[in-house]
Formats: structure tokens, C-alpha cells, sequence
């Protein structure tokens, strides 16, 4: 029995090693470590059933993680097609770290999608990415694992560094194709063939991933215009606040003086209330207030330091004396009566 072929690899959940293309999912450590070392996990390992298979395309074709060994597919046209499902590789070896490297081991198995996967690996061509179930928080929300089914081999991992070879190693198509039939055994047809629906199904991946980059950038342009129109909203509250506050204390000012010049002491009581005036109670109080200071005849009081006025030049007149009065008698000079 020939050696079987392993291939080892290792990525780290925070880093992605993509700029321009990828999914950026945020991942929970903590679901990720808990997945790895579950009793179902180490299980299926142990038993050999965790595994991988030549594209996510059966996967997605079937709806679903775990994949029969054949099955039954729909196709777009409205019919259904019976397919082998035949695994292209085993997950041997699965640990996670506490600083988010993933390390695994993949046994390349003797089967026709693993022979290709083994040249396509030899090219420099493609890389491991992982099936696992839970929750696909994308890029903006928190991605969180529950369980693993194993490492399909996809032309474009998630993870860049999730590959058993130097990323600079790919050759050109046809020396892919050419390195790919020899180490199957297939002739050129066969082997282009596999490689198309391979391709295909990255394409289909890579106008899925554009489409959410749109839908992105969308979203973030519907964003923006929301969080410039509430800036605009709240620059105009701000503006509004201000003004009425200028004209709060513009009229607070304004009462004081001239409850400070009027000529009618008022109490502290009602000043507070006119400075207040927020309830009808208040209201009242000042209207009552003014209703009794008009009642009030301030011309007869000694207001504020007012001058006497002296009129000047007055005519006096005198009553008459009446007959017998001694005021009416003549005088004489030097005559007297006895």
C-alpha cells in the first residue's frame, strides 16, 4: 500500500492575507476553539468522516453540509440529476489555537477528485477552505461556528495562507491542465472538464462576493446620506437651541431692568414667576399682581425724589369787614374818644 499523500496547512482566523477580495468575516475565537475540540468534531474525525471534497459545489448543489454518497440535484431547468459524491480528501489533523492560528492535516485520498486535487496542489493551484456550520455574520457582524464537516478544495480559500504550497508557485492554465492529466492518468477532455465546473463554481462565488461588495457599498453611500441628514438636522436643533436661549436671557435681561426702574415696588415672588412663566398658576399671579397695582392712585405719593413745584405772584383775597366792625372804623391821626 502506497504512502498516503498529507498535506499540511495553517491560516489564522484574524488575518486573511486579502485586501481587495475575500469574505472579511469576523470570527468568534471562542466558537471556532469550542467546534475543534467538541465530542462531534474529534468523532467524526476519528472515524474518517470529515471530508473534503473537489469545490463547495456539491455542498451548495445539495443545500446542505453533510452530502450523501450519491445524490439527487435539482437542476435550473427544473430537472433533477443523480451524482456520485466522491471526497477528494480527509481531515486528519484539526487544532486551533488561542491566538487564532488553525493548523490541519489533509490526507489527499486515492480517488479521481483527489488525484486532481494532488496535481492541482503540486501547480500551486487553489487552497483548503472549511465547511462548517453556524452563523455567517459577514463583514459587518460577528461570524460564529458550530460545526465542522471538514476541508473542501476551492481555487479561492478564504484564508490565502490556507494552502500547502508557496502562493507564487501557479503556472499557466495549460501547464495546469498538462500537470493535472499526467498525475491522473485522465485524458486532456476529462481533466478540462473537471476544471471548468471547478472554475465555474469559483466564478459563481467571485459574482456572489461582488454583488455583496455592492450591496455594501451601497449600504454604506444609504448610511452616509442618513448620518449627513441627522447631521443637518442637529446642526439646525443646535442653531434653533441657541437662538432661543439668546432670546431667553435677552428677555430675563430686559425684566429686570425694568422691573429695577419701575416705579411700583415688586415683590421678588412675582419677578420670579414673570422670569418662569411656565405654568398658568405662575401666569396668574402676575396678572393678579398688576390687576391690584392699577387700582393704586400713585399721584398722591411721595414717589422717587421728585421736586415741590412753587407757583409765584398768587393774588390773596380778603373778605370785606362788615358793618360795626372795628376793622371798618376810619382812622384819625392825633384825635381820640372818650
Amino acid at each position: 500500500m502506497a504512502t498516503p499523500e498529507i498535506v499540511q496547512c495553517s491560516f489564522n482566523l484574524f488575518n486573511e492575507g486579502r485586501k481587495y477580495s475575500g469574505h472579511h468575516r469576523n470570527y468568534i475565537l471562542e466558537s471556532a476553539i469550542a467546534t475543534c475540540y467538541s465530542p462531534a468534531t474529534r468523532e467524526r474525525m476519528k472515524l474518517r468522516e470529515a471530508l473534503g471534497y473537489f469545490g463547495h459545489g456539491r455542498r451548495e448543489l445539495h443545500g446542505k453540509l453533510a452530502i450523501p454518497e450519491v445524490g439527487t440535484i435539482k437542476l435550473p431547468d427544473g430537472s433533477s440529476m443523480i451524482v456520485e459524491n466522491i471526497p477528494s480528501n480527509i481531515t486528519v489533523a484539526f487544532e486551533v489555537g488561542k491566538d487564532g492560528e488553525v493548523n490541519h492535516s489533509q490526507q489527499i485520498l486515492e480517488t479521481a477528485p483527489g488525484k486532481i486535487v494532488s496535481a492541482l496542489n503540486a501547480s500551486g493551484v487553489g487552497g483548503f477552505s472549511w465547511a462548517c456550520g453556524g452563523v455567517n455574520g459577514g463583514p459587518m457582524g460577528a461570524t460564529k461556528i458550530a460545526d465542522f464537516h471538514g476541508m473542501d478544495y476551492v481555487m479561492n480559500p478564504g484564508f490565502a495562507s490556507n494552502r500547502g504550497y508557496i502562493l507564487e508557485s501557479a503556472g499557466s492554465s495549460d501547464m495546469i491542465l498538462e500537470s493535472v492529466a499526467r498525475a491522473t492518468g485522465m485524458d486532456d477532455k476529462d481533466v478540462e472538464k473537471w476544471m471548468k465546473h471547478w472554475t465555474a463554481s469559483a466564478i459563481l462565488e467571485n459574482a456572489e462576493l461582488q454583488e455583496q461588495i455592492i450591496e455594501a457599498a451601497i449600504f454604506g453611500d444609504s448610511l452616509r446620506e442618513e448620518l449627513e441628514g441627522k447631521t443637518a438636522l442637529l446642526e439646525s436643533a443646535t442653531a434653533r437651541i441657541e437662538r432661543e436661549e439668546a432670546e431667553r436671557v435677552m428677555a430675563r435681561t430686559a425684566i429686570l431692568e425694568a422691573a429695577g426702574k419701575s416705579i411700583i415696588a415688586i415683590p421678588d415672588a412675582v419677578i420670579h414667576d414673570m422670569l418662569n412663566m411656565s405654568t398658568g398658576e405662575q401666569f396668574q399671579n402676575v396678572v393678579a399682581f398688576f390687576e391690584k397695582a392699577k387700582g393704586v392712585n400713585i399721584s398722591m405719593l411721595p414717589l422717587g425724589t421728585h421736586q415741590r413745584t412753587v407757583i409765584a405772584n398768587k393774588p390773596s383775597f380778603r373778605a370785606e369787614p362788615g358793618y360795626g366792625d372795628a376793622a371798618a372804623a376810619p382812622e384819625f391821626e392825633g384825635q381820640s374818644y372818650i
